[in-house]
């Protein structure tokens, strides 16, 4: 699933030290530890917590000043970078957040995570979550793309199959929009596959779709699992319900961890 953090999985969260820095899947904390994250800010650190060539283009927008909600090129271009992401929709629109995309779309309920159905599934009718690099995307009425920029929560981008919601103004700082439109090209460029399966010790309670892996164990034994990645300077998601993420770069020692780590408990 895909959605707000209840209270109980953000004091999991919570219970990381505090983090100084962050590259690629991992995390540094003041108090010198290294940390794997496999959560991953919800999959929207899907590319790591710097996404190729982002901070050259913050960087480059930042410098002309253009700081300010006022019509850019950047507007045009994430579109065209959400549709090259998901393919076969008909247009795509912006929008201040999510509850603002949801209301625009007549939506009352969260979106459907693709994870949560069957690998099979070509189409569902309603709104649907947009979880890139998953192979053989669901498509819905609408798609609410899991944008691949940490900590982004803000402006929500809605393709559509058919009429599109009423058009807004569209006003965001160029700033963001130069951010997320290369967050969504570094998807492309130079990217190598996923194995299909997540191979090691712990293939019996995981399956890998792509990136993500969801759990495939006992439920009720998931705070045991959490805890025992946990200790080992592993951090998954908060509940059996979410993925995780499979970093895309491990050194030979960390993939051992990860594929351990869930039992010696």
């Amino acid at each position: 699933m895909f959605g707000p953090l209840t209270s109980e999985e953000a004091a999991r969260i919570a219970r990381l030290p505090r983090v100084n820095r962050a590259r690629g899947y991992r995390l540094y904390t003041v108090d010198g530890t290294r940390w794997i994250d496999c959560w991953a800010d919800g999959g929207r650190a899907l590319l790591g917590h710097r996404p190729r060539g982002v901070s050259l283009r913050l960087k480059s927008t930042v410098e002309k000043g253009t700081f300010a909600p006022y019509p850019s090129v950047w507007t045009h271009r994430l579109k065209k970078e959400l549709i090259r992401l998901f393919p076969g929709f008909r247009g795509v629109g912006l929008f201040e957040n999510f509850e603002c995309a949801a209301a625009a779309c007549g939506i009352e309920s969260l979106p459907r995570d693709p994870l949560d159905m069957e690998p099979t599934t070509d189409r569902i009718s309603g709104a649907v979550w947009g979880r890139p690099l998953l192979r053989n995307h669901p498509r819905g009425d609408f798609l609410f793309p899991i944008l691949p920029l940490p900590g982004m929560t803000t402006i929500q981008g809605v393709l559509f199959a058919g009429d599109g919601p009423p058009p807004g103004a569209e006003l965001y700082s160029p700033v963001i929009l130069a951010a997320l439109t290369r967050a969504c090209s570094a998807l492309y460029g130079g990217q190598t596959p996923y194995a299909p399966h997540y191979a090691g010790n712990s293939a019996d309670i995981w399956e890998r779709r792509g990136p993500y892996m969801l759990f495939r164990g006992n439920i009720n034994d998931y705070d045991e699992v959490f805890e025992a990645y946990f200790a080992r300077g592993i951090l998954i998601a908060p509940s059996p319900r979410r993925p995780s993420v499979y970093p895309r770069e491990l050194s030979p020692g960390e993939e051992r961890l990860l594929r351990t780590g869930a039992h010696d408990a």
